[in-house]
C-alpha cells in the first residue's frame, strides 16, 4: 500500500484546488492514497511519497513557523524506512530548519543537533520524477495548464510559466527532460502568450502556429491543447501570474478574439488534432465560467473535477 503526503504543509482537500489536482495525478499514477494532514496513519503504509506541492520552489514556506506539528510530522515520516520524494531530489529540510532554530516561533525540539540528524537521514531519500514513470503510455508536456489537458495514462511534464514563443525558440524537445517520448503526445502551450504577450507585439500568430505544428509533428502521434478560455477580469489573480505588473494585457474582447483565432489556426495547421474543453466554456458568461469550472478563489487554472482525465467533468469520480 502507498500513500502521498507532506510533513510541512497540508495537501488541500478542496476539490477545486489546483494544488490538490497535482497530488491527484500522482495518486492516480502510483495507485496511492492521499493523507492530507500527514497523520499517524501514514506509518501503516508500505511506501510514503512526499508531494512538495505544485508551486514548490525548493524552499520551505512555513506560515505558522517551524512549530511542534512540523516537528512531529517530520519525525513520523522519516522514521519510516521507505520514503520517496516526488518531482524533486529530496531538499535538505534539516539545513533549512537549522536557520530557524533561534526564531521565536520555532518549537524547542527543533535544535541544531536534531537538524543535523535530519539532514543525514534525508541524504538517503530517493526521488521519483514524472519522466521516470515508464509504465505510462503517453506524455503531456507544457505549461501549468498541462495538468488539466493530460490523459489518465500520461506522464505529465508540467512547467509553470512556459510560453509557446519561448519554448519554440529553445525547441519543444527540451521540455521532455531527457526522456524519449512514446505513445500519444499532447503539447500544451499558448495560454500565457495570449494573456500577456501576443497583443504587445506585431501580429505573428499564424507564423507562430505554423512553427508550433512543424516542431510538434516531428514527434509522431501528436495532439495540441487549445488555450484555456479567457479569464474573468474581476477574478483576483496571484502576483506570480503577473507580467510587467499586470494580470493580463489588452481588453477581454481582444484576448477572446485572439483565443478563437489561435484555436482556428491550430485546427487548420494540425488537421483537426486539437484537444479542447467543451466549446460552450468559451462563449458562456465569464463570471459563470470562473465560478463553475475554474480553481476556487484565484488563478487561471481549470479545476480538477473538470480536467480532460475526468472527461471535462462529465464522468468525474472525485
Amino acid at each position: 500500500m502507498r500513500v502521498i503526503t507532506n510533513p510541512t504543509y497540508n495537501i488541500p482537500k478542496l476539490k477545486t484546488s489546483h494544488v490538490l489536482g497535482w497530488s491527484l495525478i500522482w495518486s492516480d499514477q502510483l495507485k496511492a492514497d492521499i493523507d492530507n494532514k500527514c497523520s499517524d496513519k501514514v506509518l501503516q503504509y508500505d511506501e510514503i511519497f512526499i508531494d512538495h506541492g505544485v508551486n514548490f520552489s525548493g524552499a520551505l514556506n512555513l506560515f505558522g513557523g517551524a512549530n511542534k506539528q512540523i516537528y512531529d510530522n517530520i519525525n513520523r515520516v522519516f522514521s519510516h524506512a521507505n520514503v520517496t520524494s516526488l518531482d524533486f531530489d529530496m531538499p535538505d529540510l534539516g539545513a533549512q530548519l537549522k536557520s530557524r532554530v533561534k526564531a521565536p516561533t520555532t518549537y524547542e525540539g527543533i535544535t541544531e543537533e536534531w537538524c543535523d540528524k535530519l539532514s543525514a537521514r534525508l541524504k538517503n531519500v530517493p526521488s521519483l520524477k514524472q519522466q521516470e514513470l515508464t509504465h505510462l503510455s503517453g506524455v503531456s508536456v507544457g505549461d501549468s495548464h498541462t495538468s488539466a489537458f493530460s490523459r489518465k495514462d500520461d506522464v505529465v511534464l508540467r512547467t509553470n510559466g512556459k510560453t509557446l514563443f519561448g519554448q519554440l525558440r529553445r525547441g519543444l524537445e527540451e521540455d521532455f527532460r531527457g526522456m524519449t517520448p512514446k505513445g500519444e503526445i499532447t503539447f500544451c502551450y499558448g495560454s500565457i502568450d495570449i494573456r500577456h504577450h501576443l497583443l504587445r507585439h506585431d501580429d505573428k500568430l499564424e507564423e507562430l502556429i505554423t512553427e508550433y505544428v512543424k516542431q510538434g509533428d516531428k514527434f509522431g502521434d501528436v495532439k495540441y491543447a487549445a488555450p484555456v478560455p479567457v479569464e474573468y477580469e474581476e477574478r483576483r489573480l496571484p502576483k506570480t501570474g503577473y507580467y510587467k505588473g499586470t494580470p493580463f494585457f489588452g481588453t477581454r474582447k481582444e484576448r477572446y478574439d485572439l483565443t478563437m483565432r489561435f484555436i482556428d489556426l491550430l485546427n487548420k495547421k494540425s488537421n483537426g488534432r486539437v484537444v479542447m474543453p467543451p466549446e460552450d466554456w468559451y462563449s458562456m458568461d465569464p463570471e459563470k465560467y470562473a465560478k463553475t469550472y475554474m480553481e476556487n478563489g484565484s488563478s487561471v487554472h481549470i479545476a480538477p473535477p473538470y480536467y480532460r482525465r475526468n472527461d471535462w467533468g462529465t464522468t468525474c469520480l472525485m
